[in-house]
């Protein structure tokens, strides 16, 4: 299990740390670390091209590039792209002039003309970066992001940052080493996979400045716990559930749910359809009970699915389902209808009295988050910061678990605490995926398993 930060809170621990070891043995420790992870991906042959900012993650490149040199490599190109410095990075361009390693300079640098190199390592901005980049720096890594090299960055993609705007030009990295944490720029959805392969390094911070760092999330990598079913466990023992969905245009939402909760352990499965496609779920689900909805009760479930495949104008299904004391799962077009039903104030948190978990992509969590905090949010415009905040905010004020869906998993309950599961699976990026994720988490949920459980469970099984 490890956590994610704030740059901010980052920052803050690098400022107490420094009280306790010098500056300069913070950064060596940093790049020796980073030099280490780097060590078991290149070859002593490769070609290393370092890309340097004027701060201290450029400082830290310039050490790399050291103890590069001191295992044997010799094709380094330290490629410098401010002109202003900080003294711990002035004092790393003192040692390596004793280096022979060719150091070359931006502005004196036409990009196409520089030589090809296996490897390019990326420490430009590093966490400190709070906006776009600058002219220069934007052609830098348009050039990197369309060369054939490997890249290694330092810390964080240069272009990413908490606070800037995740639709912003970064690099896009193969392997990231973060220093200390993970910060929310690493595990925002659409900035995770410009880390490419992730993991945490400390430059020798003190455990007890480190265990004292804002958890905003946690990222749980473990394996699913799921006790052993009861020796003479049956269907009526096992969770009967009902799902609300399928329509004349998508039929099969609702049996690939259903199929999968069925694989997630349900004794029980039944299927409420339109009238109209009675007939064709009734013929493709052997083990479903299928029956036609015309809006009476539904009584005797321990869980209820709404949502895959449903199509448009469900609002009034909806409400009696949010009306009653049954856990509930809302996915897809029940999302929709969710919003519509908050935009409208037809449908207030207090009239609910059993768990509610929301399954939305994040095209569906725009919608539900416009609904619920009266403004668009969920942009590529908007940062890192403002996304967890946001999912933060919108669970609290539903009292409701939501399961994010995106290459990661952002599970957020109802008093705000965040778990990431990693998944970046592409295999899973189809069509239906979405329908069996919330099928598996409504099973458990009938089940007797907590809203968080049964969202940790079913998307730690299908990721």
């Amino acid at each position: 299990m490890k956590i994610v930060t704030s740059s901010e809170e980052l920052k803050r621990v690098d400022s107490a740390a420094k009280k306790v070891l010098p500056s300069l043995v913070l950064m060596e420790s940093a790049a020796l670390q980073c030099w280490f992870a780097l060590s078991r991906l290149i070859e002593r042959s490769s070609s290393l091209l370092f890309l340097i900012g004027g701060g201290n993650n450029g400082a830290d490149g310039l050490a790399i590039a050291r103890h590069a040199y001191h295992a044997g490599v010799r094709k380094i190109t330290v490629l410098h792209t401010a002109t202003r410095y900080t003294d711990e990075h002035a004092f790393q361009q003192t040692l390596l002039k004793e280096y022979p390693i060719e150091q070359i300079w931006l502005d004196d640098t036409h990009l196409d003309g520089l030589s090809s190199h296996d490897w390019i390592i990326d420490a430009i901005t590093g966490l400190g970066l709070n906006g776009p980049l600058n002219e220069k720096l934007h052609d830098l890594i348009s050039w990197v992001n369309h060369s054939d090299a490997s890249v290694f960055s330092v810390d964080i993609p240069s272009g990413l940052g908490d606070r800037c705007a995740v639709s912003n030009l970064c690099i896009s990295s193969d392997h990231t080493v973060a220093l200390g944490s993970f910060t929310q720029a690493h595990y925002h959805p659409l900035a995770r996979s410009r880390c490419g392969n992730l993991r945490i390094a400390n430059p020798s911070f003190p455990l007890v400045l480190l265990n004292s760092l804002d958890v905003i999330a946690t990222v749980d990598d473990e394996p699913p716990a799921i006790p052993a079913l009861n020796r003479s466990a049956y269907k009526n023992t096992r969770g009967s559930i009902a799902i609300f969905g399928s329509s004349e245009k998508y039929t099969g939402a609702a049996r690939l749910a259903a199929s999968a909760a069925f694989t997630a352990r349900s004794g029980l499965v039944t299927l409420f359809c339109d009238p109209e496609i009675h007939e064709i779920c009734a013929s493709n689900t052997l083990s479903v009970m299928v029956r036609s909805y015309r809006g009476e009760p539904v009584e005797g479930f321990d869980a209820i699915l709404a949502g895959p495949g449903w199509g448009k104008g469900r609002e009034k299904t909806l409400k009696v389902l949010l009306s009653m004391s049954t856990p509930l799962v809302i996915d897809a077009d029940g999302i929709r209808s969710l919003a519509r039903l908050i935009a409208s104030k037809e449908y207030s948190v207090e009239s609910r009295n059993a768990p509610m978990i929301l399954t939305p992509h994040l095209g569906e969590m725009r919608v539900i988050g416009e609904a619920v905090l009266g403004r668009p949010c969920f942009l590529s415009s908007e940062s890192p910061e403002s996304f967890f905040s946001r999912l933060k905010a919108i669970a609290q004020t539903l009292d409701a678990t939501i399961v994010l869906k995106s290459s990661l998993i952002h599970i957020v309950d109802p008093d705000g605490t965040i778990t990431i599961l990693e998944g970046l699976n592409p295999s899973l990026g189809v069509a239906g995926s979405g329908d069996l994720l919330g099928g598996m988490i409504t099973a458990f949920l009938g089940q007797g398993f907590s809203a968080h459980d049964s969202s940790l469970i079913a998307g730690k099984i299908l990721f």
